[in-house]
């Protein structure tokens, strides 16, 4: 796990600056794909839960910095998410293609709902157009999840190689 929370600092970090500064440029239809719940949700399929809890705590924190909302809220919806669909992810068969576009749009349901639901409790002003307006860019973080997640098993590879036995 040491290695993996070395690599999710700066990562993050990055992340963080592309997805406050560099995405909203780029944006699809006024949404902007959270690369950084991607990214934690994809760690945590492919290492399991306590590292993706700390990917995904690592991720909400650095997105905080850059946010106006209440310090915290983005880290906890992305644990709540994270756990979500791990605890999901043990009675579903292993998939590389379909489980994670459904984890994905699943866990970002559930990220969304929560930082909305922690928002709304510390008293910041949210509507029930905020709620329904979220449904498509639940849908584009389905959509980027497979580039995404290809990416990070590719990253998991070059830092964790597998040993080969004979």
């Amino acid at each position: 796990m040491r290695t993996g929370i070395y690599v999710a600092v700066p990562v993050m970090l990055l992340l963080a600056v592309l997805q406050t500064a560099v995405l909203p440029r780029f944006s699809i239809l006024g949404l902007v794909p959270q690369l950084s719940f991607l990214v934690a949700l994809s760690w945590a399929l492919l290492r399991g839960l306590e590292e993706g809890l700390a990917w995904a705590f690592i991720a909400g924190f650095s997105l905080d910095l850059f946010s106006i909302g209440p310090l915290g809220t983005t880290a906890i919806a992305y644990m709540t998410a994270v756990f979500v669909v791990m605890m999901l992810m043990r009675v579903l068969p292993e998939n590389r293609f379909f489980i994670p576009v459904v984890m994905t749009a699943l866990g970002s349901a559930v990220a969304l709902f929560v930082y909305l639901l922690f928002v709304r409790l510390l008293g910041f002003a949210s509507s029930l157009e905020t709620a329904v307006s979220l449904a498509p860019l639940i849908i584009l973080n389905a959509g980027f999840m497979l580039p995404v997640y290809w990416l990070i098993y590719s990253l998991d590879r070059l830092i964790h190689p597998r040993r080969v036995e004979l």
